[in-house]
């Protein structure tokens, strides 16, 4: 992945494989001039030259691997931020829309995932990559120097013991690897709880429940300690395991070289070799340790964030181009279309025909599904049975990411960003002026004072700092600029009384006329009165028409009327 062209990482990686290579190349040179300076103290006939310069190339080499692990770690930071930022903008691509339409979407655990996506990419690059694969080049080098340089005996002591070090790591990894997802898991359950408790504090304090969400906080927390307790025993474990066999196998290696130095088959120098070359490899191999803890639950961090993206061509190569945007009112017809929960039918045989540029009220009582058959309209949810056209376009032709540009649908809960008035008003694809803006939020009273209103405002989140009423007339003041095709608003006008209600939909309608297909859920009858079409849903079916003409003909109308 690092080499793809879109990330634009191949010149960081290529020069922090040059250094990499560098830093084993000064790694397997330090043992042999060490072994050259030793050979030359022995030899007391050799020259000065022959001893320092082997000590300062020595010393050079081990200084310098620091260096170029300094420099090495400004080109791994820069291929961290490229990764994280191409995975985690593919994710959200991904899964915002998913977010969008599903109800049961998991926000936190999403966010969970990617704020863990940099500090995961960190420890396998930087510690399991610049480690893994530098030591095993190093190992192999080493083990030819120490091959043409010393008895073969000691190169096969030294492969014996990587091999059996290499096993002891193979035995624990299938267990390892389990246990690392049961503790990102419950990491991510974690981060769940927490961000849902913190989303939602004033329903938690208002209702006295904040030692009772404190101790579900701890319990996470408690959850999430076990699984990393159970990753840390497990590499404990296997841990102290390869320690016995890198110390087994160094105390034969080390005393076989004594045995043979005080022999004469080898000399100083060989057997300084030997001890450089395997407390080189034996020191960072004792510190994977660490680094394969969280290289585990790192792997299944980034395999998970990986996920999110999945594979969008796949998933849209059976859709043609999204259909440019008419510059008229959109007509939208429904064909006998059914929905269902489960097996309870909300929606069944539900046929109508709305004209371009019609106002229209979805009207029924609670829980009528209303919503859904909003839903459905704008193309959010696919029907079990029938279709939905726009302009004649069956509705399932269509791009679900192209959808939007031709049916704008506003949900009952409207999402506003911790941002300023002026940021959430004027947010795309409004073409609301600030001038227009303020003159509608003015006329609409959103002060019932008539105080000004102040722009930069910040309204803290998911709106905190504004009343129910005020929400949705910023909402619908964007929505006054909005060019679309049609426009579906899903009570969104609930928290208004009758005449800020009246006053909003007549601007919106000044503002549509002939261009936008207006359609809104309420419950205010006299909003029903002055549309041009009434849907009317109840007890699974849809009647269609002006208010007057179902008042005379549905007797599920006019008793529902008469209720309000």
């Amino acid at each position: 992945m690092i080499f793809r062209p879109q990330l634009h990482a191949r010149r960081d990686a290529g020069c922090a494989i040059g250094i990499e290579l560098l830093t084993v190349a000064l790694g397997v040179a330090a043992p042999v001039l060490l072994k050259l300076a030793v050979d030359g103290l022995t030899d007391g006939s050799a020259p000065l030259s022959r001893i320092a310069l082997p000590i300062c190339g020595f010393v050079m080499a081990a200084t310098g691997a620091s260096a170029a692990a300094a420099l090495k770690s400004i080109f791994t930071i820069r291929i961290i931020d490229k990764l994280a930022r191409h995975i985690v903008l593919e994710g959200a691509r991904e899964q915002l829309p998913a977010l969008a339409r599903r109800r049961e979407g998991d926000s936190a655990r999403l966010q969970g995932i990617m704020e863990r996506l940099t500090f995961s990419l960190q420890i396998v690059i930087d510690g399991l990559l610049w480690r893994a694969a530098p030591l095993a080049a190093q190992t192999l080098v080493s083990l030819a120097v120490v091959a043409a340089l010393v008895p073969p005996l000691y190169v096969g002591i030294m492969t014996i013991v990587l091999g059996a070090y290499l096993l002891t790591a193979r035995q624990g990894a299938a267990q390892f690897q389990e246990a690392a997802k049961n503790a990102n898991a419950a990491a991510a359950a974690q981060s769940q709880t927490v961000g849902d408790i913190l989303r939602n504090a004033r329903r938690v304090v208002f209702n006295g429940n904040l030692p009772a969400e404190l101790n579900l906080i701890g319990e996470q927390i408690a959850a999430r300690r076990r699984a990393n307790e159970r990753v840390s025993r497990l590499v404990a474990g296997t841990a102290a395991l390869q320690s016995a066999v890198l110390a087994a196998g160094l105390s034969i290696l080390l005393v076989l070289g004594a045995v043979d130095v005080s022999a004469s088959r080898l000399t100083l120098g060989d057997f300084v070799l030997l001890q450089a070359y395997a407390f080189r490899l034996a020191t960072p191999l004792g510190s994977f340790a660490y680094i394969i803890r969280q290289a585990g639950v790192s792997l299944a961090n980034i395999g998970e964030a990986l996920d999110l993206g999945g594979d969008r061509d796949g998933d849209h190569a059976a859709f043609p181009p999204p259909p440019a945007s008419p510059d008229g009112p959109a007509g939208i017809e429904l064909e006998n279309v059914g929905f269902r929960y489960g097996d309870d039918w909300v929606l069944r045989g539900a046929s109508a025909r709305i004209a371009p540029g019609a106002f229209v009220v979805l009207f029924g009582p609670n829980g009528s599904g209303k919503s859904t058959l909003a839903q459905i309209m704008a193309g959010l949810i696919e029907p079990e049975e029938g279709a939905v056209s726009i302009n004649g376009l069956p509705m399932h032709e269509i791009d679900p990411d192209g959808r939007c540009s031709l049916v704008l649908y506003t949900p009952q809960s409207i999402g506003l960003f911790n941002r300023t008035i002026r940021e959430n008003a004027l947010y795309p694809p409004t073409l609301t002026s600030e001038a227009g803006l303020s003159r509608l939020l003015a006329a609409w009273r959103f002060y019932e004072s008539g105080r000004l209103i102040d722009l930069d405002l910040p309204i803290g989140e998911h709106g905190a700092r504004l009343s129910g009423g005020q929400m949705q007339k910023l909402e619908l003041a964007r929505l006054a600029g909005v060019r679309a095709p049609a426009v579906i608003l899903d009570e969104t006008t609930s928290a208004l009384d009758q005449a800020s209600e009246t006053r909003a939909v007549r601007a919106l309608r000044r503002e549509f006329r002939e261009r936008t297909t207006l359609i809104l859920i309420t419950h205010h009858i006299a909003t029903a009165r002055e549309a041009d079409l009434v849907l009317f849903l109840g007890k699974g079916r849809l009647e269609a028409g002006p208010h007057e003409t179902l008042m005379s003909e549905c007797p599920a109308y006019r008793c529902f009327c008469g209720t309000r």
